[in-house]
């Protein structure tokens, strides 16, 4: 004789779970909570510091005439990424294995293998005489350089022979 009544209660009951029990009245108890990724970067001084956290050797022979952020992924990755004031000039990145490590995964029209002094870079822009992205490997490692204005073929692939 209990059983009509064993249904509806297990519904009840859900939806105040789901709903949160806000029946409190505290609109902050009834607001969902989200959570995201957090951040895996963790910003440091200098390149030192960053192949210590990274676990393998980086240097970066490029000039930035602002300020210069360093960020590394434990293990995985370093970003160097250098401003003018408050503007993004470009972003280099250099990660373990031989994955692909920009970030940046837009389609391009047109995609060059070029040559680097020691370097087979890939380049990727959309009019063939200015580059979005450089993509390299050498050794066990991988690398990207993301200018934030397409750069011509000379300068991006001098930016791609800075970072080691």
């Amino acid at each position: 004789m209990r059983k009509p009544f064993i249904l509806p209660l297990t519904c009840a009951m859900s939806a105040m779970l789901a709903t949160g029990c806000a029946a409190s009245g505290d609109p902050e108890q009834a607001k969902p909570f989200f959570a995201g990724m957090p951040n895996p970067f963790i910003e440091v001084s200098d390149l030192r510091s960053a192949a210590d956290l990274a676990g393998f050797p980086v240097s970066f022979g490029g000039k930035c005439s602002g300020n210069t952020v360093i960020r590394v992924i434990k293990g995985s990755l370093v970003e160097i990424i250098c401003f003018k004031g408050n503007d993004e000039l470009y972003r280099v990145r250099k990660g373990a294995g031989t994955g692909e490590v920009s970030g940046d995964y837009s389609v391009y029209q047109i995609t060059e293998e070029k040559q680097a002094v020691d370097l087979a870079v890939t380049l990727k822009g959309n009019d063939g005489k200015s580059w979005s992205l450089a993509t390299w490997r050498q050794g066990n490692y991988s690398y990207s350089a993301s200018p934030a204005a397409p750069l011509g073929t000379s300068e991006i692939l001098d930016l791609a022979q800075q970072l080691r």
